[in-house]
């Protein structure tokens, strides 16, 4: 497990440095660069022609006013979908809102920036970080268009696949990819499985993660997963004391949108995680 005895509670850049730029964008990902982010979670879905594309969203109306989803269009024609519009006008207010306790300081304009196709993102940014990869929606062929662009890159060890839809995962396996993997739960607005439902799952595909949202994260789950050699990471994190929450619970690392943020809290000492959480750590040494 690749970061089981470390001390350190680990921020991901969710979709990059998202509450600056569009997310999953060029901008995105070269943002959390340069603020510091050692690791970034992404969207991979199948377009039409088979390809990868960088996308979160079931649906393309809420992010680029089209209809449709991005499984029905090509790679070319999804690149050619300007996501920075959707950030000007109520992206970037609505994850910026002052009352929830960040300090962030996006872009004054982002449009046009285009939505990324998944051999262009490992192409430029491969080397840069460890990439946590969602695999979204359920496309049989998914699993494998990702592991042959990861592959080509060399890039396997540099890489957590992670995913609501345990089908995938369990493709995943099945194509012998034996990298870092982890199970997302619980979808929105569903009651989250128990401990011993997770850690049932995690071991029937070989997982090394459960990643709870944040609701879903409990000293119960964490105790599990730990007594299993699971590492916990959350996500869902919509406030600086939902951060901290995260670390006095044991988590090990969470998702987050404000990634400059969420340094400057960890390096200031306000995230420390727990003499328990770090015991537990040593003993699975």
């Amino acid at each position: 497990m690749r970061t089981a005895d470390a001390d350190e509670f680990r921020l991901i850049a969710h979709r990059g440095a998202s509450a600056c730029a569009p997310e999953n964008t060029r901008a995105a990902f070269q943002l959390a660069a340069e603020h510091g982010a050692e690791e970034i979670e992404t969207d991979a879905r199948l377009t039409r022609d088979g390809r990868v594309v960088l996308f979160h969203d079931r649906t393309l109306r809420s992010k680029l006013g089209r209809a449709g989803q991005a499984e029905d269009l090509t790679l070319a024609e999804l690149q050619a979908l300007d996501i920075g519009t959707w950030f000007d006008r109520t992206g970037a207010a609505a994850l910026n809102d002052p009352r929830a306790g960040w300090d962030e300081r996006p872009a004054d304009t982002s449009s046009p920036e285009y939505l990324l196709g998944f051999d262009d993102y490992v192409d430029e940014f491969g080397d840069c970080f460890h990439h946590n990869i969602e695999l979204k929606g359920e496309t049989p062929e998914l699993p494998r268009a990702v592991l042959s662009a990861i592959d080509g890159a060399d890039i396997r060890a540099r890489c957590t696949f992670i995913s609501f839809h345990l089908d995938q995962l369990e493709r995943l396996r099945d194509l012998g990819c034996d990298a870092t993997a982890g199970w997302l739960f619980a979808r929105a607005g569903e009651p989250p499985p128990s401990p011993a439902t997770v850690v049932h799952e995690c071991r029937r595909l070989g997982l090394q993660q459960c990643n709870p949202r944040f609701t879903a994260l409990t000293k119960p789950l964490v105790r599990a997963a730990h007594d299993a050699g699971l590492e916990v990471r959350a996500f869902g994190i919509r406030t600086p004391a939902d951060l901290r929450q995260a670390v006095s619970l044991g988590a090990d690392g969470a998702t987050v949108d404000w990634i400059r943020a969420g340094r400057r809290l960890l390096a200031n000492g306000h995230l420390t995680a727990g003499a328990g959480s770090r015991d537990r750590r040593r003993e699975r040494q």
